[in-house]
């Protein structure tokens, strides 16, 4: 408490909750399949990942260990994208940044990483969405309890991602 001409004053600040999400899943893939299918950057994206739209996928650059990319999707609230930066050079994961986006201000992140588990990997999804503009519209999908929040959504998501890429895999270990 500050005290100001004999009457007490209380310092106020105020935090924004930054909303997040962190999911993870199984997959009898190892690590190294699967972050490989996450650097996958063609169109078969799109499949691979309910929420990127081959219309609005752009790759602007790419690298050795990082992609620039522009990803985006129709959604109720109307057109969403964001320019983000992928990162690689951690062998066990892949950071996307936000350069820019309609929605997440820049440094907004978004993480796949995948370890060794049982034969597998556990694989994990590590969001943190700085949201601005129209983006506040979602900041009540960001609590754990409201049905068709946005854990469940990357759950859903994660799930469809892996069953995408571990169908193929057992198919291809079958012919041979």
């Amino acid at each position: 408490m500050l005290q100001r001409g004999g009457r007490s004053e209380r310092s106020v600040s105020t935090v924004t909750p930054v909303p997040s999400v962190r999911v993870s899943e199984h997959s009898e893939l190892p690590p190294e399949i699967v972050l490989a299918a996450a650097r996958d950057f063609s169109d078969r994206r799109a499949e691979m990942w309910p929420d990127v739209h081959v219309e609005y996928l752009e790759v602007h650059e790419v690298g050795v260990d990082h992609t620039e990319v522009t990803e985006g999707n129709p959604w109720p609230i109307g057109y969403v994208w964001e320019r983000l930066r992928y990162d690689w050079s951690d062998p066990q994961a892949l950071r996307g940044t936000v350069i820019d986006s309609n929605l997440f201000k820049p440094g907004s992140t978004w993480e796949l990483w995948a370890t060794p588990e049982d034969g597998g990997s556990r694989v994990e999804i590590r969001a943190l969405r700085h949201l601005r503009g129209r983006g506040w519209l979602l900041a009540p999908f960001f609590l754990p309890f409201i049905p068709g929040s946005a854990a469940q959504t990357v759950r859903d998501h994660l799930r469809h991602f892996l069953a995408s890429i571990e169908g193929p895999e057992r198919e291809a270990d079958a012919a041979n």
